[in-house]
């Protein structure tokens, strides 16, 4: 059946004759590799049937209808219901494919799918193209998914690295190709796609980068936007506009290589500037409070979801309060520019160097490739908190969203906050049981080798104090007075009694997730936090130890359908027992002080600090750096930060009270109309001690001071204070300094004397020395409530009387006696005798 025999011919070689040559087909190797071969053919179909026909299967199951919904505004309402603006998720604008230039086409063609018209979905000729050039280039200029796969992984948020995604996506563009003509599948990939910046679809695009509309688009604009499409951010004509150009030149000669320009277009728009647009601060998204809900909601629902758009987005923020917190950045800096001898650059100066860099890139005078200037002027952050929930009223990232996107408020690695920690060095020291706010501390200079902030050399400088000089008491201070006044010596003292273990546990526990570093110089601030977690873990003070659990903007997002897609659990509102209550409150009672007549006290003196209940603390970071004021009522926490992007001094003796403080006071003023400040009232079961100001020791009736009123009178005031301890506390010393009556008035003063050895040498009456005493005249009960030992209404007792049987005796009936006659003794007694006087 193979052949005739005679025709096979026989072989011949050195060994001589050889036997007739077996056809290949009929070799036991042969027959061999044609079952293995049916045998694979076999396995690999039912591979096919086993893992791609499910997701062939899987892939008709996609609403293909869908693919034309795009983004609609969703709004943001503030906490009261109210409208803040109307904005889009993704920014988008769709536009119909009649409206965009062919170039942008040929354009996009020639960079993502070259043979957009002439395959099905899937072009399997384009994949092993794309791997040619990428190898021939040394690295990826080309993709092998088409436009069609992008198309089915946007609109279908199909996003994982896996093969089974993959393939899922070519079953899916196969499908779409099959409804859709190509025409549809351009525009609804265009309206679609991202661009970066925040700008969806060609439109928004356009006039995001170029100021036009997507009809307007010159070749070499078609080309940015096309080649920005593998990397929206890297590749950002805004940010690096050096990479953006190379990117187009790419496009460019992709769309010469396919014939849509010719080589002298190709030479031209190669040598053509990178111009972009002005970029507007009036746009409702160019904002750190409209980005950061922008980007939550992302986060909150999945971009997938996002880019539908329609939601209802219930902020928590204050509009009230937050315009008064931008205000009170802008006019406070402001004043801070305006000294004389400032020698930064001010936010004037850079706004004139910008229209400056405009004017010259539209005058063709320098390459429009140059990096727009960056701001190097003051910034300023602050952070507005609802004790209660954790909600934020109010925030402010920056003096200006377009100049740095950056949000200073919530974003980045922190910055050393300085003196602004030591409450947290104090209230872990307040948690033992052996130290409260009376505590004495030595206030000598300390060598800086113990501390190491700024040098291994010299004296601890005291710039906590907030004061040009440094300056120490030389003595014993309480631990009160030494945190009122920010003293570092008596803070680092205090810090070592305590140990860092125990302040890194409790800033951990308060709120702070930033490393407290493992050196003395964390006792003053010199370890980095953010002012969110800072701010979060203030509020462990009005609270007395509990915090919310975290922060959050967003309290709800319903969909268009208003089905809630998001809340805020209860959970999450809820607070929690961070720290020791008597602890806390301890230090509240020193930061309230230290507001009123410590290192803060500018803010009732010079800034117009409101008559309520308040405490907070400056922070002044070493060589005036980074400058924080936190500070809380009972019904919320602010903090506020001062400081340049790169780190470096303000100027000498800029002190966070002349800059940070007004800053915060006029921000916490604004609360007061919907969060009014309430009472903070001391933990239940904490005794109540009286102290003597001067002695640090238990106050006795001499504990006064002598001081001169307005009119230079000189009046005795008690010099005295009280102080909150935890029960069983051991604290029975009583002061010794005002034993000898000094300051005292002289009522007080003339009986000091019944407290020492004479007190019990009689007095004699006719002295002059109590002349000067008014007597005390009673005008009622001496004793209100219960009385006791009967002081003052006897209790009579008498009990009966019995026979020596126990039989009770009844009293004798009384007789009265009969009248006597007028003039008649009734009792007659003999005379006195006679008294003989010689």
């Amino acid at each position: 059946m193979f052949g005739k025999k005679s025709k096979i011919e026989a072989d011949s070689g050195w060994r001589g004759p050889a036997r007739w040559k077996t056809p290949f087909y009929r070799r036991t190797w042969f027959s061999v590799l044609l079952v293995l071969l049916i045998l694979a053919s076999v396995a690999g179909f039912g591979a096919f049937m086993f893992f791609v026909q499910p997701l062939r299967e899987k892939a008709e199951t996609f609403d293909l209808g869908k693919m034309r919904n795009l983004e609609v505004a969703s709004i943001i309402y503030d906490r009261n219901g109210g409208e803040m603006a109307r904005i889009f998720i993704q920014n988008r604008t769709p536009v119909s494919i009649s409206e965009v230039p062919s170039t942008l086409i040929d354009a996009l063609t020639a960079q993502e799918d070259s043979r957009f018209f002439q395959h099905k979905g899937v072009d399997f000729v384009g994949i092993v193209r794309a791997v040619w050039l990428n190898f021939k280039a040394g690295g990826v200029t080309q993709g092998a998914s088409t436009i069609t796969q992008q198309l089915a992984r946007q609109s279908f948020n199909l996003l994982e690295r896996k093969m089974s995604r993959k393939i899922l996506e070519a079953f899916l563009a196969a499908r779409i190709e099959r409804n859709f003509s190509k025409t549809e599948i351009l525009e609804m990939y265009l309206n679609k796609i991202y661009f970066g910046a925040g700008y969806h679809g060609i439109q928004a695009a356009a006039q995001g980068y170029f100021g036009k509309d997507a009809k307007d688009l010159s070749v070499e604009e078609s080309a940015t936007l096309c080649g920005l499409i593998k990397s929206p951010n890297r590749l950002s004509p805004l940010k690096h506009p050096e990479a953006s150009i190379e990117s187009r030149n790419m496009v460019l000669g992709r769309m010469l290589e396919e014939g849509h320009i010719s080589r002298e277009q190709y030479i031209a728009l190669k040598q053509k500037p990178m111009v972009t647009r002005s970029q507007s601060a009036t746009d409702s998204q160019l904002t750190y409070i409209y980005e950061d809900v922008r980007q939550t909601v992302m986060k909150l629902v999945g971009e997938g979801r996002a880019g539908v758009g329609g939601f209802q987005i219930y902020t928590t923020i204050d509009p009230v309060l937050q315009k008064a917190a931008e205000e009170s950045v802008r006019k406070r800096l402001a004043q801070v520019e305006s000294q004389a001898g400032y020698q930064h650059q001010t936010y004037a100066q850079f706004k004139k160097v910008i229209d400056d860099y405009k004017a010259k890139i539209d005058a063709g005078q320098i390459n429009p490739a140059t990096p727009r200037p960056k701001p190097e002027y003051l910034q300023c952050a602050a952070l507005v908190m609802d004790n209660a929930d954790g909600s934020i009223l109010a925030m402010v990232g920056g003096r200006d969203f377009l100049d740095s996107q950056f949000n200073r408020a919530r974003g980045g690695t922190g910055r050393p906050v300085g003196t602004a920690f030591t409450p947290f060095v104090y209230a872990a020291a307040f948690s033992r049981p052996d130290c409260f706010p009376g505590t004495q501390l030595d206030d000598t200079p300390i060598n800086n080798q113990r501390v190491m902030i700024g040098g291994l050399t010299g004296i601890l400088g005291e710039w906590g104090a907030e004061a040009a000089e440094s300056k120490w008491s030389m003595g014993p201070i309480s631990a009160r007075e030494s945190l009122v006044n920010s003293r570092n010596a008596a803070t680092v003292r205090l810090g070592e009694k305590a140990g860092l273990p125990a302040l890194k546990d409790f800033a951990s526990r308060a709120g702070i997730q930033s490393p407290v570093k493992d050196y003395p110089s964390s006792y003053l601030g010199a370890s980095e936090a953010k002012l969110d977690e800072m701010c979060l873990a203030y509020s462990v003070f009005p609270n007395k130890g509990t915090r919310p659990k975290e922060m959050h903007l967003i309290h709800r997002v319903t969909d268009s359908d208003d089905k809630v897609v998001f809340q805020v659990s209860e959970d999450t509102e809820n607070t929690v027992q961070a720290a020791d209550p008597v602890a806390c409150y301890q230090t509240h009672s020193c930061l309230v002080e230290a507001l009123h007549r410590g290192t803060g006290s500018p803010a009732v003196a010079e800034f117009g600090l409101g008559p309520y209940l308040a405490g907070g603390k400056t922070g002044t970071h070493y060589e005036f750096k980074d400058l924080w004021f936190f500070g809380y009522t009972s019904a919320v926490t602010c903090g506020v930060w001062v400081g340049f992007d790169k780190q470096k001094p303000i100027y000498e003796g800029a002190f966070s009270n002349r800059i940070a403080l007004p800053v915060w006071t006029d921000v916490v003023n604004a609360t007061q109309k919907e969060h009014p400040a309430g009472e903070i009232s001391p933990p239940e079961g904490a005794d109540r001690v009286e102290l003597c100001r001067k002695s640090g020791m238990r106050a006795t009736d001499f504990c006064y001071e002598k001081v001169k009123d307005a009119s230079g009178e000189i009046k005795s005031v008690r010099h005295t204070y009280y102080e909150y301890m935890r029960p069983g506390t051991n604290f029975d010393s009583y002061c010794n300094v005002h034993g000898g009556g000094d300051g005292m008035a002289p009522d007080i003063r003339a009986i000091a004397g019944f407290s020492g050895p004479d007190a019990f040498v009689p007095i004699n009456p006719d002295s002059t020395k109590f002349a000067h005493v008014e007597s005390v005249q009673m005008k009622g009960l001496t004793i209100l409530g219960a009385d006791p030992y009967q002081s003052m209404v006897p209790v009579l007792r008498a009990k009966p009387v019995e026979d020596a049987d126990g039989t009770p005796v009844k009293r004798p009936e009384l007789v009265d006696p009969e009248p006597a006659e007028a003039n008649t003794a009734i009792l007659k007694l003999p005379p006195p005798p006679k008294l003989r006087i010689e």
